[in-house]
């Protein structure tokens, strides 16, 4: 599924040269709606590279530029941000799981990434519940099968 541009106006130019070595699975916290409006929002000093949910995939900040999604800005600079519709009371979708696992792919094959170590839960990073109800394992080992 291609994604569709929303763009976003919390980012940083480039990635001050640091190569990107990781994928960082989110959870919205809502709809994709709500990512759409929390990143269109230049008060709110967030974005991700990728939302996905109800039967979309939107782009807000180019992979070759530094989204604001990790909360720790080398992880920023290293790493791509994939937001999943979702919160803590409510798992994505196997539609929402399955075009993770087709961008993951894409993104792994174009970066040479192995989803092994490369796919990674936001909470691994910084101490907070995200992603919840994504189960960030079964992105990766299935996105292993694909690369």
């Amino acid at each position: 599924m291609s994604p569709t541009w929303v763009t976003s106006p919390n980012y940083t130019e480039g990635r001050g040269g640091t190569p990107i070595d990781r994928i960082v699975i989110h959870y919205i916290v809502g709809r994709l709606s709500a990512a759409d409006a929390t990143f269109q929002n230049p008060d709110s000093g967030v974005s991700a590279h990728y939302g996905i949910g109800e039967g979309r995939v939107h782009q807000y900040v180019s992979v070759f530029n530094t989204a604001w999604h990790a909360g720790d800005w080398g992880f920023n600079q290293r790493s791509i941000g994939i937001e999943h519709s979702a919160d803590q009371y409510r798992a994505p979708t196997w539609e929402t799981i399955m075009a993770s696992v087709d961008r993951c792919t894409i993104l792994c094959r174009q970066f040479g990434l192995d989803p092994m170590t490369a796919i990674v839960p936001h909470d691994s990073i910084r101490a907070t519940a995200c992603p919840g109800t994504v189960d960030w394992e079964d992105i990766r080992d299935r996105t292993a099968q694909q690369v």
